[in-house]
């Protein structure tokens, strides 16, 4: 019997990206962009996404998607950012892209994905807690390498905190919320701020921004209450979002430490992710490690 093998699909706010893991052969893949997708457009941005890697009809399937699962797990009950995935079951989502239903699938939320690959990518010991910026805000938090849950579930939506106004005009996130963390930092919002701006120019836009920026205020707040809730050793900035803060790197780890509670670990750090297919590899690598 030939190395297992894993296809991780990871399904954004924006783009659908994959990534095979078959022993030592890590592929990735991306989609084109797509902007509220039909539940058609999705399976052919799935579809096209794998179109490019070899046979998968032995592969395990690993499915990371956004949004509150339904409470018999078998389907994703609300997603804020993309629509089309309310009530669709997970099994009948693959099967849509793939013609035929999987023999062996792992879901798992986008976040958990991205920091299961991040810790075991970089060897993290003691308590990370990692923060996704894209379309939406996720966080999870990992010790020694388990994922942290309350009970059977995750540990809630950082994106829908309410941040209060941060200045003259209220923020009105795509669930109706005001004023939330994701209504200030998320892809939307950045889109708000810079209509025009080509993908390959986030970073450049970002770091052009003032400390005094709403965006950045929000995001100052939203890890430090990570550090009073969680007290981590390590926070992590990952999506695209998150990734491209990267040259800001001590500017913005000395503006969170100025007022943080003294309750948080003086050694704690800041990290970024390494590119934008951490939730796709953390899908394969949880696939091959379920029973």
């Amino acid at each position: 019997m030939g190395e297992l093998a894993a296809l991780g699909i990871d399904i954004g706010g924006t783009s659908v990206k994959v990534c095979l893991i078959e022993g030592d052969r890590i592929v990735t893949a991306q989609s084109q962009r797509y902007a509220h997708p039909t539940r058609d457009e999705l399976t052919r941005a799935i579809k096209s996404a794998i179109e490019n890697l070899s046979d998968h009809s032995t592969y395990r399937f690993g499915l990371c998607l956004p949004g509150k699962r339904s409470s018999d797990g078998r389907s994703i009950e609300r997603s804020v950012n993309l629509p089309c995935l309310d009530g669709w079951a997970f099994d009948e989502l693959l099967a849509s892209a793939l013609g035929r239903f999987p023999d062996h699938r792992t879901i798992v939320s986008d976040i958990d994905a991205a920091g299961h690959d991040y810790v075991h990518t970089h060897g993290c010991d003691g308590r990370s807690a990692i923060i996704a910026i894209g379309t939406g805000v996720g966080l999870c938090v990992i010790d020694d390498g388990t994922i942290v849950g309350i009970g059977t579930r995750g540990i809630g939506h950082l994106g829908l905190m309410d941040m209060g106004r941060l200045n003259h005009v209220d923020r009105v996130a795509r669930d109706g919320s005001v004023n939330t963390l994701e209504s200030f930092v998320g892809a939307r919002a950045i889109a708000d701020l810079f209509p025009e701006l080509a993908p390959d120019q986030l970073s450049i836009a970002l770091c052009s921004m003032s400390f005094e920026d709403p965006f950045m205020q929000a995001l100052i707040r939203a890890v430090r209450a990570v550090h009073a809730i969680y007290v981590p050793d390590r926070v992590v900035l990952m999506g695209g979002i998150g990734i491209a803060l990267t040259p800001l790197h001590a500017q913005l780890e000395s503006a969170i430490r100025d007022g943080l509670t003294s309750l948080a670990k003086p050694t704690w750090a800041l990290a970024f992710g390494d590119d934008a297919f951490h939730s796709a590899r953390g899908a394969a690598r949880l696939a091959l490690l379920a029973v």
